[in-house]
């Protein structure tokens, strides 16, 4: 477990930062398969919500790579840019499934420079979708933390 959670810590290093035009006031589109809604902008915060591929949100607020966000059904909390993007389709959007019209988006290229790109490459899919299954709950982010040395100590245990 600590090897997938070091592996997912240093893949977040080379994730490109968000999209740029994502500002306070407008909305922006979730472009991940599941975002956890946190109450702080934390990762290791227990999430009060989720947001499903594609959910249009509205930003209220920004904080460093952080944007405090309210959803479709009310919950308001923070999401990292990285999990954002400033396309959102309109509402007559037509021809293409709209998955994956915000997903190339957010992504900044088409479905032809994406189909170029796996063309004729034996892609490793199975592998990509065990990484994408994997999960980790916030008290074991946080405690890998912790004990890494990473950030102090935010929840009192017994015996520390």
């Amino acid at each position: 477990m600590r090897y997938v959670i070091i592996l997912v810590t240093i893949l977040a290093g080379t994730v490109p930062a968000g999209d740029t035009d994502i500002e306070v006031g407008g909305n922006a589109t979730v472009k991940i398969r599941e975002q956890h809604i946190f109450p702080t902008p934390v990762f290791y915060a227990r999430p009060v919500g989720e947001l499903a591929f594609g959910s249009v949100v509205e930003i209220t607020g920004e904080q460093g790579d952080w944007f405090s966000i309210e959803a479709g059904n009310g919950i308001e909390g923070w999401v990292h840019t990285t999990a954002l993007t400033g396309a959102v389709l309109s509402e007559g959007s037509q021809g293409t499934d709209d998955s994956d019209m915000i997903m190339l988006a957010g992504r900044g290229f088409n479905s032809d420079v994406e189909g170029s790109y796996a063309s004729g490459k034996d892609l490793p899919w199975d592998e990509v979708d065990d990484i994408e299954n994997i999960t980790v709950e916030p008290e074991d982010l946080e405690t890998f933390l912790v004990e890494g040395l990473l950030i102090g100590d935010l929840i009192p245990r017994g015996g520390r």
